[in-house]
């Protein structure tokens, strides 16, 4: 197969199982070696497949232990490799305010999305579309190499990237104050995520931010049952959401690097790296990864 219509086929896959798979268990759908896979998955990048050596092991109902995530690499003795699907395709914030016609993202009825079956005041009420088919939806999914995905399989791939289908983050949180409970004076009993809004939109700058990146917990989970979504699906994309901050924070500490060597290279003394110094004290509340 030519590798577009291969990558397609892989994250067809790989929705069709939740979105994620171990490399052995993918290898059983395709005619490739287990070297060949690896290295058409490495060749699409992060952007579109996860690859993560993990200690095989699984917690309570198949949910992967979200701290055995190991470096990249061949592997040692009792891991196995991990192969998450990964998608820039998002739907539309501004259609689903009726503001936009046409544009490079889906266009599709954010709750109909979220749910396994029609959302039971929709179909009556609704002036979005729910269907994936349409052209405009039609060029976005080809323009992601997603063509090939059916309804339910372009749901789990959009449940476990898109932030738009997360509950509502909590904006009294994330505006500072307590480490555990921000400005919320709702506490435990707010039915919005506890969560750093920057965090999962993959922006959070803060190698030790005071807000919490971690989405499933004890606290979280009211909220995710009450929006109906999958749990294994937000494992996913906090599996997702983690790699992509630990690659930011990798990239911010490159430049700082590469900036300290040109000022060294124009004598000592010269300011400390904006970052740094914009940079908290490393706080620890309960609940924080």
């Amino acid at each position: 197969m030519a590798e577009p219509t291969l990558c397609s086929f892989l994250t067809k896959v790989l929705c069709a199982h939740g979105g994620r798979m171990f490399l052995q268990d993918l290898r059983a759908h395709v005619e490739l070696s287990e070297g060949r896979l690896r290295a058409a998955l490495q060749a699409a990048g992060p952007s579109r497949f996860l690859l993560q050596d993990v200690a095989e092991p699984e917690g309570p109902e198949g949910l992967p232990l979200l701290d055995s995530a190991a470096p990249e690499g061949p592997g040692g003795a009792g891991a196995a490799c991990r192969v998450v699907a990964v998608s820039a395709a998002r739907l539309c914030a501004r259609y689903q305010r009726a503001e936009c016609s046409a544009c490079d993202q889906l266009h599709l009825c954010r709750r109909h999305m979220l749910a396994n079956y029609p959302h039971r005041d929709c179909w009556s009420t609704c002036t979005l579309s729910h269907d994936i088919h349409t052209p405009g939806n039609i060029q976005v999914l080809k323009n992601h190499g997603i063509f090939g995905l059916n309804e339910a399989q372009l749901r789990i791939l959009l449940l476990q990237n898109d932030p738009c289908l997360l509950p509502e983050v909590c904006l009294l949180y994330n505006k500072g104050g307590d480490p555990l409970y921000g400005y919320c004076h709702l506490k435990d009993q707010c039915n919005k995520f506890h969560v750093c809004r920057a965090f999962v939109r993959g922006e959070c700058k803060l190698p030790n931010c005071r807000r919490s990146h971690q989405l499933v917990h004890t606290a979280a989970l009211p909220v995710i049952e009450d929006q109906g979504l999958n749990l294994l699906s937000v494992v996913n994309f906090q599996i997702i959401a983690t790699y992509k901050h630990q690659t930011l924070h990798q990239m911010l500490e490159n430049q700082d690097n590469s900036a300290s060597e040109r000022q060294g290279m124009h004598g000592a003394g010269g300011p400390v790296s904006t970052r740094a110094a914009q940079e908290p004290a490393p706080v620890n509340p309960k609940g924080h990864p």
